[in-house]
């Protein structure tokens, strides 16, 4: 049941490039009252002389965000404020108190490691899976009956599916940040290209956050005109022609992440728009739809992506998802996106956790 009065807080679980980006976008916001912020303090050790060494201990940072961000509160808008969670090193009780989400309307996970250059998404399963079990262990007994869980570590459609199995609650209230973000930067070059406000594109990339992501141009339009329709009658291009500029746009789109990495060895202020833009959605009850990592039931795509977390159209709002509201796609998009759902099927299939 979502909740109705006090409040508006969302709990960033890691503080990294990503997460404490997150951290500073969300603070800023109107709606938002706290951001509080979680990260890891390790187990110590004995040196060979026998003296304890305490482990790494990542919420030292965190305090010194938290203190750096609120020292800017007078500037904003609204009354949010960053607060980072109560932790330990004493030895055999190092550890985050994750009380700090009791009160939450949403957790978002960003923990993990980080994309390399040349590195896809999936091939970062098998180190962040067990990470993001870990924090939803952690993450479980402090869950109110409202608080939506949104997966950001990558590859965030099968983490999502951990995520789920590991919390065992309600699907609608566990998501991943999903294509969000490539819808964002379709949007954007289509509007370059056709020299329009990126607003008035309607446009999503749908399936995997990934290497088998779909730009569903046959349910795209700009305003309300389908977008083949548009480019025919505003930019004489069609056929082929048509067919190799709309996948050259989706090219950029797919390649964007891998140009950021490649320059500065992540990507972290569009992603962290994008999660303010989800929560946003969550904390104001916005019935906004947006193509967040989804569980797909029978309704979706015929019952053939059945089980397996990816991008779709839904309405987001204080219950998470609300519906899942994807078009009829041509059949060469409905083809793509169920290749994209079993290449996520599949490492499901085999991801340990």
């Amino acid at each position: 049941m979502a909740k109705v009065f006090g409040k508006k807080k969302v709990v960033v679980v890691g503080d990294g490039r990503v997460g404490s980006s997150a951290v500073f976008a969300l603070f800023q916001q109107p709606w938002i009252n706290e951001v509080g912020v979680i990260d890891v303090v390790l187990p110590g050790h004995k040196d060979e002389n026998g003296e304890w060494v305490k482990g790494f201990n990542a919420m030292h940072n965190v305090e010194g965000d938290a203190l750096d961000m609120n020292d800017g509160a007078s500037f904003l808008e609204g009354n949010g404020r960053v607060v980072a969670a109560n932790w330990s090193d004493e030895p055999g009780k190092e550890g985050c108190d994750y009380s700090i989400c009791d009160d939450a309307d949403a957790v978002v996970i960003t923990s993990g490691a980080p994309q390399k250059p040349g590195q896809t998404r999936l091939e970062l399963l098998g180190a962040n899976a067990s990470i993001v079990a870990g924090v939803c262990k952690q993450l479980k007994s402090h869950l109110n009956d409202h608080c939506v869980v949104i997966v950001v570590s990558n590859p965030c459609d099968v983490l999502a599916w951990v995520a789920y199995k590991t919390l065992g609650i309600d699907s609608k209230r566990v998501i991943g940040s999903g294509c969000v973000l490539d819808s964002s930067r379709l949007k954007q070059e289509i509007g370059d290209d056709l020299g329009i406000d990126y607003r008035s594109v309607n446009a999503t990339i749908i399936g995997e956050h990934g290497d088998s992501e779909v730009a569903a141009y046959s349910a795209a339009s700009i305003g309300t005109t389908p977008i083949r329709q548009y480019y025919e009658e505003y930019k004489g291009i069609s056929g082929a022609e048509l067919d190799a500029h709309l996948e050259k746009i989706h090219y950029n789109v797919w390649h964007s992440a891998y140009d950021v990495i490649n320059l500065k060895r992540a990507t972290n202020y569009a992603i962290a728009l994008s999660i303010t833009r989800i929560c946003k959605a969550i904390l104001t009850d916005e019935k906004v739809i947006l193509p967040v990592s989804v569980l797909c039931d029978k309704h979706v795509l015929g019952g053939k992506a059945e089980g397996v977390y990816l991008s779709v159209p839904s309405i987001l709002g204080a219950n998470g998802v609300e519906a899942i509201v994807a078009p009829e796609y041509s059949k060469e998009d409905t083809e793509a996106v169920l290749k994209s759902a079993e290449t996520l099927r599949e490492n499901c299939a085999k991801v340990q956790f």
